[in-house]
């Protein structure tokens, strides 16, 4: 289990959520939260020295020091502050390195109200570039124990880690694997070759589904667990966001990679745009 959890905290509603889903779900780690102070720029962009910044800090400090009172003394008692000068994103992925954090729990969106992850967000970086794995909280919730857990599968490494994270961290859910087959349609230069592709693909789906779902099973089985599985044709992440909008799923699990190999998230992949897409919270394991 992991043992000390980042949230970055931006006194926005959303990272409220996260501070809270962070002490329910790790009820037994340390809790580190990390408000960053921004550094002003001038009208060129360049970075200034700002001359009130030992009154930003004290304000930060007194901020985070609130937030602890709200909790009862067990709570308080795990919740570390910790203020940091710089651009937000870069000091909160330097901290969890150098600071052996274990996960990352952050807000959907921060102080802006942006309603969705966008380009170039400080969430959104952070699920791309961190070093262990991130959940990304959506909405408040009254329970921190998901009846229904998704994960998406395909049988690669990063798919099998993230279907472990399910089955060690929710006992009690749940948990659905999905596998998502999809028809060749990237790179056929002619209809002729496109029918054959499809036709091709069409005989051997019912193999490779059934392969890719045993996998889960055997997986789930070194658990001691049953799980639910299944498959659908199309894009994997419009059938993943689709399922999970659907079936009221309560937290999706997905890898950061498929079985293309790639080691990170990268623009337009699967888990990324799941990661953009998905109405409810979502963690991505590393």
């Amino acid at each position: 289990m992991s043992r000390r959890i980042l949230v970055p905290y931006d006194n926005s509603e959303q990272a409220q959520y996260a501070l809270d889903h962070a002490l329910a779900v790790f009820d037994a780690a340390e809790i580190v939260l990390v408000h960053v102070i921004k550094p002003l720029e001038d009208e060129t962009g360049v970075t200034e020295h700002d001359s009130g910044y030992k009154q930003q800090l004290e304000t930060a400090e007194r901020t985070l020091e609130g937030v602890r009172e709200w909790y009862d003394d067990a709570e308080r008692e795990r919740i570390e502050t910790v203020v940091r000068y710089g651009r937000p994103i870069r000091e909160i992925l330097t901290f969890a390195t150098e600071e052996r954090i274990d996960h990352i729990v952050i807000g959907s969106r921060g102080r802006d109200g942006t309603a969705r992850l966008l380009l170039g967000s400080v969430a959104e970086t952070a699920v791309r570039r961190s070093p262990v794995p991130v959940t990304v909280v959506r909405n408040p919730s009254e329970t921190f124990s998901p009846e229904r857990v998704l994960v998406p599968f395909d049988a690669s490494t990063h798919a099998e880690g993230a279907l472990r994270y399910a089955l060690e961290q929710f006992p009690a859910a749940e948990v659905t694997v999905l596998y998502v087959s999809s028809p060749p349609m990237a790179g056929v230069e002619s209809a002729e070759r496109l029918l054959g592709a499809l036709s091709e693909w069409d005989e051997s789906r019912d193999t490779e589904v059934e392969s890719v779902l045993g996998v889960a099973t055997a997986l789930a089985a070194e658990y001691d667990r049953e799980i639910t599985t299944t498959s659908v044709d199309g894009d994997p992440a419009d059938r993943v966001v689709e399922w999970t909008t659907e079936r009221d799923v309560d937290h999706v699990v997905l890898g950061s990679a498929g079985r293309d190999g790639v080691a990170r998230l990268l623009l337009g992949s699967v888990a990324e745009t799941v990661v953009r897409r998905s109405p409810t919270t979502i963690t991505v394991a590393k």
